[in-house]
């Protein structure tokens, strides 16, 4: 008998949680397997009420039950009220049950889910795996189960070339990079296909205590450049982060005048295209040139005024530093919207 919401006894007391009720209708031959007019079952709506228990029983009676997909193509744990479309607004359909249960962190759920085949090699359309998402997550005894699943689960890259160590560093997981590099046999500077390194990733988030255990446990260069030629420290001039530079300049003796691209910009460039003018201070403090100058003889001043950045444009001129031609005969204030050009005039 069912519902008149087409829903069977069985999907009845899922919904209630009633664990009692669950069992003796399981050894009464009800089966979970069966669908709605939605094509949700039993389990779609015990994941979606979320007793671990529950989905114990429900994977006892059915091994295979978790393998169903609803007409829309969600899985039973995409009902669970998991927001991974904050993280993957795009393939968020794309993401398999254990991939989902990483998102969450919820470890009971992952060891099923493992215990009955899970395989958290699978990747999604971007090349992601459930390591990825669980090193992205940062939970030490997550990513631990699924070393122990599948010891190889680590060489993976997404389809940009991203590495969980990647991911670990950029989200600054700390003690996922520790497990990382003691776990895993990743390669010194493994880049993406922008270039950009691990040590890259934590300094450009900030993320100093990660940095440092790259360089001193993975050798880590400070100096190495993506493929457009940008160093850390110009890649934390664009981001703003102020300890990572001094970081770079004071611990490791980066060259604060440093040039980076074809275009031989500095760290004072990027921050004055960006507009942040705390972070033009801190590369002052830090011996900057001010007066530098790119390929195309641009100063600082006339990539505040690309950016159409007011603030860092006024700062620059109290500064000191005027407006000049480039190699191209403009001044800054010629590539200046008007409201900008007030400033040169007051």
């Amino acid at each position: 008998m069912t519902s008149i919401l087409f829903r069977t006894p069985l999907m009845m007391a899922c919904t209630r949680r009633n664990l009692d009720v669950i069992l003796e209708l399981l050894n009464h031959g009800a089966d979970p397997v069966l669908q709605n007019k939605d094509g949700w079952n039993s389990f779609h709506i015990a994941c979606r009420e979320g007793d671990p228990a529950i989905i114990h029983h429900l994977l006892l009676a059915r091994p295979e039950v978790w393998k169903t997909k609803s007409k829309t193509g969600r899985t039973p744990l995409h009902t669970a009220g998991i927001e991974a479309n904050y993280f993957f607004p795009q393939n968020f359909p794309d993401l398999t049950p254990l991939m989902m249960a990483c998102t969450r962190r919820n470890l009971d759920v992952i060891l099923e889910l493992l215990n009955h085949g899970a395989d958290p090699v699978l990747q999604n359309k971007d090349g992601w795996n459930s390591f990825h998402i669980a090193c992205r997550e940062g939970d030490p005894a997550i990513i631990h189960h699924l070393l122990l699943a599948r010891p190889e689960v680590w060489k993976t890259k997404s389809k940009t070339g991203r590495t969980p160590l990647h991911t670990a560093a950029m989200h600054g997981c700390e003690d996922a990079v520790k497990i990382l590099l003691q776990s895993c046999s990743y390669e010194p500077d493994g880049k993406d296909s922008c270039g950009v390194t691990p040590f890259m990733d934590a300094i450009r988030n900030g993320h100093i205590a990660i940095a440092k255990l790259l360089l001193e446990d993975h050798q880590a260069s400070p100096s190495a450049v993506d493929i457009l030629g940008v160093q850390p420290l110009h890649q934390a001039s664009v981001t703003a982060q102020e300890e990572a530079l001094s970081f770079l300049v004071h611990n490791l003796g980066i060259d604060i005048n440093s040039r980076a691209t074809k275009l031989e910009l500095t760290a004072l460039h990027y921050a004055a295209k960006e507009g942040h003018t705390s972070t033009i201070k801190t590369l002052l403090a830090l011996g900057t040139d001010l007066h530098a100058r790119d390929t195309k003889g641009r100063s600082a001043l006339h990539m505040a005024c690309i950016g159409q950045h007011v603030d860092a444009v006024r700062m620059l001129l109290q500064l000191g530093l005027t407006d000049t031609e480039d190699n191209t005969s403009k001044t800054a204030r010629q590539y200046a919207k008007p409201h900008i050009k007030e400033v040169f005039e007051s």
